[in-house]
């Protein structure tokens, strides 16, 4: 069952960024294709507004539209992809993992309060393998090619504990 929900996750999320395309052309393609777009009006509350998006629309698939100064979601049963834009993915193991990636996205203080703790854990190893790099360089040359695996596996937690990751 877990193997199962790690394997195949309920949300893909796509997040381009697309400041050199006018919104019309994109967006109306996305309503051709059959996705419900939803644009941030910003009145509400941004935590009211992704749950009311996350609750009113369905699909696996779910995208951060990013244009000059707006901001859209769009959502889809099928996967919608442009020619000229390379979005960024991620994958959501469920709608409370979908909720806290949407809120990390589009909030800056969101995405401060994340980010700190990795970057904490990621200053304190290169410290580490800076300092025994004078001592061992052999050992520090091994921890730099474990640090790589070891980020597979940060991978596979940060999914399973906050509910989504790079894909």
């Amino acid at each position: 069952m877990i193997v199962e929900k790690i394997l195949r996750p309920a949300y893909t999320i796509l997040v381009a960024d697309l400041k050199k395309f006018e919104p019309g052309d994109i967006l109306e393609g996305f309503g051709r294709r059959g996705a419900h777009v939803w644009k941030l009006q910003g009145e509400l509350d941004l935590e009211l507004e992704v749950e009311s998006f996350i609750s009113t629309t369905y699909g696996e698939y779910v995208y951060v539209l990013r244009f000059k100064g707006t901001t859209y979601l769009a959502r889809s049963t099928e996967k919608i992809t442009g020619k000229d834009w390379n979005p960024n993915s991620y994958l959501a193991r469920d709608e409370n993992g979908l909720k806290r990636f949407l809120l990390r996205e589009l909030s800056l203080k969101s995405k401060l309060l994340l980010e700190i703790p990795s970057a904490a854990i990621w200053i304190a190893i290169s410290f580490g393998i800076i300092n025994r790099i004078k001592e061992n360089p052999i050992g520090s040359f091994l921890l730099i090619f474990l640090g790589l695996f070891f980020n597979d596996i940060a991978k596979a937690l940060e999914y399973l504990i906050l509910g989504y990751c790079k894909a």
